[in-house]
């Protein structure tokens, strides 16, 4: 398999920023709906008094007001993303949106603890672990950042498994259009969540295709 570097991405995703949007309604019209599953995945995340919150891949900032209407008294947001285009998006969206002690870092989720100071309650990362270039890392990046009680969500995508299988690779065709690579779902991101952290739901979508997971504490 050959390694897919942090700039590739990084330049993937430079040109998906643009036309982010539009890329979502197409996946719509294919029956996938990133931003149904996403309201779903937040509506369904417990109830945290005043959490400091990560999210990893923030992107263009899309989770911001699921987070904020979910926890109107949040103590911080941080978002972190590798692409300044993004990052671009989702300043702009907070500005726009006049949003307190919401920040955002342009840095490497490979090796944010050393930049990021302090715990968090709850850490999130939607469709982003599945392509990024070492998610193991990345997960236990964000064990050395979360609280020891703290929650964990991840809403990804993983390949299609028995008879679905042969989907794969159309599915790994259109997941580039997102910013997929061809090593996009190889890793098995739930599976070696579930060795870091106490699993406490799991929601198979798109004929389990999509997941959306909850952790809540780490194991040691």
């Amino acid at each position: 398999m050959t390694s897919v570097s942090k700039d590739t991405i990084r330049d993937v995703y430079a040109t998906t920023a643009r036309r982010y949007e539009m890329i979502l309604n197409i996946y719509r019209a294919l029956g996938v709906n990133l931003k149904k599953w996403r309201e779903s995945a937040f509506e369904r995340l417990p109830e945290i008094e005043r959490p400091r919150i990560l999210d990893v891949a923030v992107g263009t900032g899309t989770n911001l007001p699921y987070l904020i209407e979910k926890y109107p008294d949040y103590q911080e947001i941080v978002g972190i993303d590798y692409t300044p285009q993004m990052l671009a998006r989702a300043k702009k969206r907070i500005a726009e949106n006049s949003w307190r002690d919401v920040h955002t870092c342009l840095i490497d989720a490979n090796g944010m603890s050393e930049h990021i100071k302090g715990k968090f309650d709850l850490v999130i990362s939607t469709y982003a672990l599945s392509i990024i270039p070492n998610s193991p890392i990345v997960l236990k990046e964000i064990r050395n950042l979360i609280e020891p009680r703290g929650y964990l969500m991840l809403l990804d995508c993983q390949k299609f498994t028995g008879l679905l299988s042969i989907f794969n690779p159309m599915a790994i065709r259109l997941s580039k259009v997102l910013g997929g690579n061809d090593e996009t779902y190889s890793v098995p991101v739930s599976d070696l969540a579930a060795k870091m952290f106490n699993p406490i739901s799991r929601r198979l979508l798109y004929s389990g295709m999509f997941y959306e997971d909850l952790y809540q504490g780490i194991i040691t």
